[in-house]
């Protein structure tokens, strides 16, 4: 008698499961199950073209499981208190590894309570999950980063004599996990900014000081669209500071920047093909011969308090390098680079402004004056470049000691 019923329970088994995988499935997801005695496994994998940080906020979203995860009526969390409006409030829910939940299938079957096993920020989420008081799943959602968005991989297992029920249903709703979760996630447009070298030959292009003195003139019209307009971050930066500076001493902007004005554009598409070692000179940094010396350049300037020169680099990859390197000898992992030594030429940018800091006709008390006076008008290129940061440091606070008093 009993083996006639098991012989019965397998048949009607495999016939429930012929039926279910002939159904036609609809679902853009790379899906997988494996079914073993006493185990079953689902696997579920999904491309997203959103950040780990997007999906991670829809997937942690208790709220809204009863909408997206199929057999899930309701997901609830528990949360012990006195007050009863608070006990299944998720605004009082501690999401932390151990924290309990209460699910409430697509039956007649009351609540369940489940756990949260692990948690891994934007990477990955454990649970373990009851839909009955005989089935039992462990469900875990591994989030990968990806160059077009995020990579999310769902596992369903279970273990025991019940485990099959974790494969019923696959191909009909279980399936289609990720794809409903998709309509969760916030769509995100991801500009491809043009790169740089690329945009200098599609037409007229300016200096940065041309460019600042030309938003500023615009602001001060009251059209910020040029000043917002600006890619360049740390020159758009410039050209606000500029602007707020001209409109204290009634709208009337500093005679470098009026100068700049009359400054002709050169056209791009006759130029040649630019390197990072010739781009370095055209955001007023000096220019080398390789890549390697102006990382060295940047590099010590940044470890000497001044990040400008490392926000103007224009080449991504040397201005990653450049940080990264930073980064690495603040925690002592690498050596300082040695200084380079800067070219006197006269295509060197700043070699014109920083011969005056080492001249020995002129005394430190008048290099001071001069500077200051250069820093009011808002020339802050040779105060930058000061080696000396003791002197550096003195000039700055004697600007900022005048533009008070000024105000």
């Amino acid at each position: 008698m009993i083996l006639t019923l098991a012989i019965s329970a397998v048949v009607v088994v495999i016939t429930l499961f012929i039926l279910d995988l002939s159904r036609e499935q609809v679902t853009t997801s790379n899906i997988s199950t494996y079914l073993q005695p006493f185990a079953a496994e689902t696997i579920v994998k999904h491309e997203f073209s959103a950040r780990p940080e997007l999906v991670w906020n829809s997937l942690t979203r208790f709220s809204n499981y009863n909408f997206w995860f199929p057999g899930i009526l309701r997901l609830l969390p528990v949360v012990e208190t006195d007050r009863f409006v608070h006990r299944y409030s998720f605004d009082k829910f501690n999401f932390i590894p151990g924290a309990f939940i209460r699910l409430r299938p697509f039956s007649l079957s009351p609540a369940f309570k489940g756990r949260i096993v692990a948690i891994e920020d934007n990477k990955q989420l454990t649970m373990e999950l009851r839909f009955n008081p005989i089935h039992k799943e462990t469900v875990v959602f591994n989030l990968d980063p990806t160059p077009g968005g995020t990579s999310v991989t769902c596992h369903r297992t279970s273990r025991g004599l019940f485990s099959w029920m974790t494969i019923w249903g696959f191909s009909g709703n279980k399936s289609k996990i990720l794809d409903n979760l998709g309509y969760f996630i916030p769509e995100e447009v991801i500009e491809e900014i043009e790169d740089t070298a690329t945009a200098q030959g599609s037409g007229p292009q300016y200096s940065r000081e041309a460019i600042i003195a030309r938003a500023v003139q615009a602001g001060l019209d009251g059209n910020m669209d040029l000043v917002n307009a600006i890619p360049d971050k740390p020159t758009r930066g410039m050209a606000k500071a500029m602007l707020v500076q001209s409109k204290r001493k009634g709208n009337v902007m500093p005679n470098h920047l009026i100068e700049a004005l009359s400054e002709q554009p050169t056209e791009g598409n006759d130029a040649t093909p630019v390197t990072p070692a010739q781009t370095a000179g055209d955001n007023g940094l000096p220019t080398f011969s390789n890549p390697d010396e102006l990382v060295a350049f940047v590099v010590n300037k940044a470890l000497d308090g001044d990040s400008d020169p490392i926000n103007a680099v224009i080449d991504k990859p040397t201005r990653g390098k450049a940080k990264a390197m930073v980064v690495k000898i603040k925690r002592g992992s690498v050596e300082r680079p040695a200084m380079p030594e800067l070219s006197a030429s006269p295509d060197d940018p700043i070699a014109p402004e920083s011969a005056p800091s080492s001249s020995t006709d002129e005394s430190e008390e008048e290099l001071i004056s001069r500077l200051i006076e250069a820093g009011l008008g808002g020339n802050m290129d040779e105060i930058n470049s000061l080696d000396n940061r003791v002197l550096r440091g003195k000039i700055k606070a004697a600007i900022v000691k005048e533009k008070r008093a000024k105000a």
